[in-house]
């Protein structure tokens, strides 16, 4: 499993309806894309939940490295973010663990994205060891469709992502909206917390 994030910020005044009428029209089209696990269609719009910015941030979980390449550089869709926002960053992690939570039959309307940096002389067997046990934990907690931990080798940083059907326990981290969400794979890349 791979995750992936690219974050397009936008102009303060932007009107997010746009990015929202985007979304409906072009997000049914991965929801069967091999190779992928999951794709959240995230926002954060200025001025609702804390959020100092307008940004269109999507996040995926791969469930193999030929749908993120096709995906990226192959004509599955990445395409369409270059034409209309120029090339973003895309930040990208090794997966670690993707759990279903209680409820992951409902509609996730809320992710969070936490990142942690892992101390420069630790194993990182332990604290990965450490954090997908934390993360087996909190992903029982009411309110948690999906919960996903992964790792970015290069900075050694720790990335726990979640998927929320009620926000109500995502505690500090930036919270973003779910628009909509592909799960062609999810099945495939998940097991039960």
């Amino acid at each position: 499993m791979y995750a992936m994030q690219y974050e397009i910020t936008l102009p303060a005044d932007y009107d997010m309806q746009v990015i929202r009428r985007r979304v409906a029209a072009k997000a049914p089209a991965l929801d069967h894309l091999p190779g992928l696990g999951l794709k959240a269609y995230l926002i954060r719009e200025r001025g609702v939940d804390g959020s100092p910015v307008n940004q269109y941030a999507p996040f995926y979980l791969w469930a193999s490295t030929g749908g993120m390449g096709g995906f990226l550089w192959g004509g599955a869709g990445f395409g369409g973010i270059v034409d209309s926002f120029g090339r973003p960053v895309v930040r990208h992690w090794t997966g670690a663990a993707c759990l279903a939570g209680p409820d992951r039959g409902g509609v996730p309307r809320h992710a969070t994205r936490h990142t942690e940096p892992m101390p420069a002389d630790a194993d990182p067997t332990g604290l990965v060891t450490e954090a997908v046990a934390d993360l087996r934990r909190r992903a029982r907690q009411p309110g948690i469709h999906t919960a996903a931990l992964a790792v970015d080798p290069r900075s050694w940083e720790l990335v726990r992502f979640i998927l929320w059907t009620d926000a109500g326990a995502a505690g500090d981290a930036p919270l973003y909206q779910v628009l909509h969400l592909s799960t062609p794979q999810l099945g495939e890349i998940s097991r039960a917390a």
